[in-house]
């Protein structure tokens, strides 16, 4: 089961991801961390960072992983995340452990999006 979230917020994607990352849940999580800065003035440089979480959720005895993106190469600062592997079973029941994978990030962000673009 997949749970797809996207939003663009009023914060640079380092800052953005420097939120993510102080939450402690997310912290602890963090499987992966990449941050590329494109070429261009210190002020016009466009930046993507790529962070991949994995968190064991025992109501469905199952490891799911958080794929969240950060950008502004379109504008505005895009988040992108998608929460997978949450199901079990022949019928992918993941129990919103997606769902729930995905919360708390958009409350740390929540003082700065500027527009919804998909919410689970």
């Amino acid at each position: 089961m997949r749970s797809y979230l996207e939003f663009t917020v009023d914060l640079k994607p380092f800052d953005a991801v420097s939120r993510i990352l102080s939450h402690p849940d997310y912290k602890e999580e963090l499987a992966f961390q990449d941050y590329k800065v494109a070429s261009g003035k210190d002020e016009d440089a466009k930046a993507v960072a790529i962070l991949v979480f994995e968190k064991y959720f025992f109501r469905n005895n199952s490891t799911a992983t958080l794929t969240v993106t950060v950008s502004d190469f379109e504008g505005d600062t895009t988040v992108k995340c998608i929460s997978t592997g949450n199901g079990d079973g022949v019928f992918d029941i993941g129990w919103w452990a997606g769902k729930s994978f995905i919360k708390p990030l958009r409350k740390i962000l929540d003082p700065y999006i500027l527009e919804m673009k998909q919410e689970p």
